[in-house]
């Protein structure tokens, strides 16, 4: 018995689970004004819900580029991890410099820049250089951290 409890001592703790996300109001509004766009002059046999989250990096670019789309401003994502290349058997620069952030956008003809930080990620100094390159440009440099978060600088 007490080789059991020795062993069972010696196995890994399970991880606590992750608390459950819950949707903001303001994402759940944008999901019904996305499908109305979306679907707008469209004759369609079954219009299929979207889905928006905000609570990884991956999927509030997204819900920011939406936004942007729906709102009839300009947004791309900006790619700035290499590629791999089987035939030379190396990564491949993209060409992006160091700090560009994640989504460019032109907003009201205004150039903004925004960067997405999820979780506890914190700006790297590469960021806050081109950062204050964008600010004394005439642009908008923005760290956003949820969707509230980027309506409220928007």
């Amino acid at each position: 018995m007490n080789d059991i409890k020795q062993l069972l001592e010696t196995y890994p703790k399970r991880k606590t689970p992750k608390a459950k996300y819950n949707k903001p109001n303001s994402i759940k509004l944008f999901e019904r004004e996305y499908d109305n766009w979306y679907y707008k002059g469209k004759d369609v046999p079954y219009k299929v819900k979207s889905s928006f989250r905000d609570d990884k990096a991956n999927e509030l670019t997204k819900l920011i580029v939406a936004y942007c789309k729906v709102h009839g401003y300009f947004a791309a994502r900006v790619n700035s991890t290499g590629t791999y290349s089987a035939k030379l058997g190396k990564y491949i620069h993209s060409g992006a410099r160091a700090g560009m952030a994640d989504v460019t956008a032109v907003i009201n003809g205004k150039h903004v820049s925004i960067e997405i930080k999820a979780g506890h990620d914190r700006p790297r100094p590469e960021q806050l250089k081109v950062q204050n390159e964008v600010e004394a440009a005439g642009g908008r440099y923005l760290f956003v951290h949820s969707f509230d978060d980027f309506l409220s600088k928007l």
